[in-house]
Order: structure tokens, then sequence, then C-alpha cells
């Protein structure tokens, strides 16, 4: 670990300044001030924010930690590198304007020694980001619980008031900014509550109703919500609860499994937390009341491309194995079995409930991104069709979310390199220092169960090409391959070209949620009788049954036979048995 005062600290301290006043500088210069440069205006706060990447990544790798004498405002300490690593992805993504400001403000919060100047510029960042009158007043209330002791009583339940407003302010937002007061309340939150310590059992269950408020709200705004901005600023919203409940039960709960429970924190800040990122970039736009579900010109109804990256960005959100929402799904699991076993009947049926209610939220969840999902894949038109061509290099706007996903792949890939890069962003019992042993694994500090996703992907592997190979040699499939659709030249007919002119599409009706899934699965105007899978095993059973019919038959004939014999075994076996 690098002290207070060092060299290594003063430049990251001072890179990290030049970068954040580049970047905010950048982003409120008007295009007339950087003349030909405004065609690069993104690129170049791309190249920004990755630098703050890189230094953050640095910093948190090192463990650097401390100030410097010219500087006594702001500082390195625990938290502030980690998040700084999680806010360079997002700033990457926010464009030019007050949003990418907000975000500037906030990298220069985390950094912040003194709980006055967090909180003016937090707060500042959060009146950035909202959207109505009322969110600019209310929003930078969250904040106060830094301006006041930790062992106040009223923190707790100014903690559940911050919980609330920022879980609004996350649901508010349409488009990667939904990200910054999620980050904002994550790193407040985490700091008191790890001042404060184990909490009364009111409190905690204020706070836990607090986070799961957030978390129902989001999940309900996502399956309700008319536009895919909304939905997926929903789901944040709902991930964010979730993230309040897990931290609540592993900094402020006694319970034996809270190692456990910190680290489905931090890992649910990995993967997770890049995959809603680019989740939210590709939802992101501006919508119509009575527009379609995503925003015209959209990534996702635009370019195949977009609906692939949706499909990968839904999977790693999904829990399913081996992605990186899985991780928190075992950690969670790992966390409820020990923190039950070893709790009092009440703290245990407690804590039974919080997972059962955690478990609800996240099928709430899942029909969210299946609702995105759906409407993804059936690239419904527009009502009137676009004439004109897409600009060049719109293709482009895809490698933002590429990227996150990427990240996203690599840390689920690589979950204990992630946990010893991350192990100060909430306080632990012990440091999680890094090890080439277990850089593939999840491991505890207190106990030796680990769990490694690589081995998953080889499993699955190896039962897709099972099935594939048994597939291919008996000639099984569980559906007939569809027809081919040929065009109308192909079939004779005569072909009517209407000019230039544009026609409009017809508009479709709203498709079913079981039509939807029957053409997703290749089902459609199908029945179960026709199936391959059907055919054989109903064949495979009237066979089965004639050979049945056929033996009652001849041991009905050979009935006094068969008698004899069996007496005869049985009397040879009751002699040498008793011997």
């Amino acid at each position: 670990m690098v002290g207070a005062g060092s060299i290594l600290t003063s430049f990251l301290l001072c890179g990290l300044f030049v970068l954040f006043v580049g970047a905010g500088v950048l982003a409120l210069l008007p295009d007339r001030a950087l003349r030909q440069a405004a065609y690069w205006r993104a690129e170049m706060l791309a190249a920004l924010w990755g630098g703050i990447g890189v230094l953050a990544i640095v910093g948190a790798a090192l463990r650097v930690e401390g100030g410097v004498s010219w500087c006594p405002v702001f500082g390195l300490d625990g938290p502030a590198l980690p998040m700084l690593v999680l806010l360079a992805f997002t700033g990457g993504m926010i464009s030019q304007g007050r949003r990418d400001m907000a975000c500037v403000l906030t990298g220069l919060a985390f950094l912040a020694l003194s709980p006055l100047v967090f909180g003016l510029l937090a707060g500042t960042a959060l009146v950035m980001l909202a959207d109505r009158g009322r969110q600019g007043v209310c929003l930078p209330v969250a904040v106060i619980p830094a301006c006041i002791p930790a062992d106040s009583p009223l923190s707790p339940l100014l903690l559940c008031l911050m919980v609330l407003l920022l879980g609004w302010g996350v649901s508010s937002q349409k488009g990667p900014e939904a990200m910054l007061p999620a980050g904002i309340g994550l790193f407040l939150f985490g700091r008191l509550l790890a001042e404060v310590g184990i909490l009364a059992p009111v409190q905690q269950t204020l706070l836990l109703l607090s986070g799961g408020a957030v978390a129902l709200g989001g999940c309900v705004q996502a399956l309700r919500a008319p536009y895919a901005a909304r939905v997926a600023s929903g789901l944040a919203s709902a991930g964010f609860g979730a993230l309040v409940v897990l931290l609540t039960l592993a900094l402020g709960t006694s319970l034996e499994g809270m190692e456990q429970f910190r680290t489905a924190t931090l890992l649910g800040a990995g993967a997770p937390f890049l995959a809603m990122l680019a989740l939210l970039w590709l939802c992101r736009g501006e919508t119509a009341p009575d527009g379609p579900f995503f925003s015209p010109r959209s990534l996702v109804t635009e370019l195949p491309a977009g609906r692939v990256l949706v499909g990968v960005a839904v999977l790693m959100l999904s829990g399913l194995p081996p992605l990186g929402g899985f991780s928190v799904l075992w950690c969670l699991l790992t966390a409820g079995e020990l923190a039950a076993v070893s709790a009092q009947p009440v703290q245990a049926l407690c804590t039974i409930m919080v997972l059962v209610g955690a478990s609800v939220l996240m099928v709430l969840g899942l029909l969210g991104l299946l609702r995105v999902t759906l409407a993804a894949l059936e690239r419904q038109k527009m009502q009137v069709m676009q004439a004109d061509a897409m600009p060049e290099g719109y293709g482009l706007l895809l490698l933002p979310a590429g990227l996150a996903l990427a990240a996203a792949a690599v840390v689920g890939v690589l979950p204990g390199g992630w946990l010893a890069l991350m192990d100060h962003l909430f306080v632990g019992t012990a440091p999680r220092d890094f090890s080439w042993r277990t850089l593939l694994s999840v491991w505890f500090v207190d106990t030796s169960i680990s769990f490694t996703p690589l081995f998953c992907v080889l499993a699955l592997l190896v039962c897709v090409a099972a099935a594939v190979a048994v597939g291919r040699v008996l000639g099984l499939y569980p559906f007939r391959h569809p027809q081919a659709v040929r065009a109308e030249w192909q079939e004779a007919g005569p072909v009517v070209a209407h000019g230039g002119a544009v026609m409009a599409a017809p508009k479709a009706d709203p498709v079913l949620l079981w039509t939807m899934l029957l053409v997703f699965l290749g089902m459609e105007k199908q029945k179960p009788a026709s199936w391959p899978v059907v055919e054989k095993t109903a064949a495979g059973g009237r066979y089965i049954r004639s050979v049945l019919f056929r033996t009652v038959a001849w041991c009905e004939a050979q009935g006094m036979v068969l008698i004899l014999l069996f007496l005869g075994a049985g009397l040879v076996w009751g002699l040498f048995a008793n011997k």
C-alpha cells in the first residue's frame, strides 16, 4: 500500500484533476469555440474518461491512499478510486452538456475529503440530472447524511430518505446518466454504514424496506413503462435498491454471512453494472407519447448488431450461469444459507423472508428484461418508413455498448481479479489481496467455499456439444426446420414497382406474449402432435405397449410351467441360503 504524501499519490491526484478539468471544459464549450475540433468532441471526451479510468485502476490496484499538503480538500481514500473506475465507464458514454458536467462533479465529489465539499459537489450534480422542477429541489436533500455525524439518531432515517430520493432520481433518467445517482448512493451509503457499524433491528428493518421499495418501484416501472428508455431506467433503479439491501445485510447486521453479502455487493457493482450501462445506452432516446417502444433511429431497431448486443446485455443481467449475474446469485444463496443456519430462530426467519422477497423482485426484473428482449426481436417498423438512409458511421455508436459488454465479460470470467481491485469499495473484515491462484474464482476471506465461472462455461460447452452430437447421429431435433421463404420474383409472378414513392407500412396490432414466444421458438402454426420428438415418443410407446401385451399373453399361456420353475428356484435358493 502506498501511503500519503508519496510521489505516486501526487501524480495520481494531479492527473485526475487535470483530466476532470479537461472533461468539464470540453463538455461545456460551444461548438463555435472548438471550430473544426467540434466534430471530434465525443472522441476527445471518451479519451479523457479513458485516462481517468486507467489512473483509477492503477491507484486501486496499488492501494494508493492519502492526500498531499498542497491540496488539503481532495485526496485518495479507500472507496474513491474503485468508484472512479465505475464512473469512467459512465462518463465515457455520456455526451457533452450538463449531464457530462454532472459526471465530472460526481468524480470530484468522490475525491473530496470534506463532507461539506462532497455534499456541495454531489448535490450540484444531482440538480443537473433533475429533469423536473420538484426533482431539482428534492434530490439535493439526499446528500444531507454526509453532513451530519454518523452516530446521530437521525442518520438512519436520513439514509432511508436518501435511498428513496436517489432511487427516484435513477428511475427518472433516460440514458447512461441513470447510474450517476446510483453511484453517489452506493458511495455514501457504504461509507456511512461502515462508520455506524451494527444497526438496531428497527433501523435495519427501515433500511431493508427502503431498498426493497426502491427495487419494487423499479420493477413495476420496467413492467408498465411504454418506452424502452423508461424500462431500462426502471431496471437500473431495481438494481440500485437490491444493492442497498445487500449492503445493509453486509455492513449493518450481525449475521454470519456478512462477508458473503459484501462479496455479492462487490460483484453486483461489476459485470451487472457494466451490462446495465450498455442496456441504458442502447435503449436511450426520447419517444413521443404515442410513439413506438424504441425511439426513432434507435440502435436496436436500425442495426442487427444492436439487437445482438441487447440480447447479450439481457443475458448478463438475467442471472443465468456462467454470466456475471449468476455469481451474485450464488453469493446471495451462500450467504443466506450461512445466515439462516447460524442465526436465532426469529432472525433466521426474517433472513429467509428477505431472501424470498429478493427472489420475487428478481423474477419481476426478469420479466422486465424479457419485455425488452421480445420488443427487440419483434423488429417492428415505423408507421411511415424512413426514406433517407442512415448517416455514415452510425454503426460506430454501438462501440460504447460493445466495450462495456466486453469489460463485463472479462469481469465475469475473472471475478477474483475484480474482487481484489474493488476490495476497498466497502469495508471488510480482512483485506482481499490479488493472487493468480484465485484470479478465476469467487472466494471469501472467512471460508474455503469458492466458485469458478469458467468451469460452468466448459460444462455448458460440453453439454451443447453432446446434444449436437446426439442430434446429428440419431437425427433427433426438437422442432421441424422452417421452410425458407422465397422472394416474389422467384415465384414467377409479376412484380409491381411503385417508382420512388414511399409506402406506408401497415400498423401492426400488438402481438400477444404467448404468440411472440411461439414465433421466437419456431413453433408458430404447429401442433404438438407434429413435432418429431412427440411422434417418435408416441411410436416408442406403442412399440413398448405391444411388447408388454405379447409378454403377458405368453405368461398366461405358460402359467403352469412358470409356477413350477419359480417353485424349483425357490426350493434350491432356500436349501443353499441356509448353509
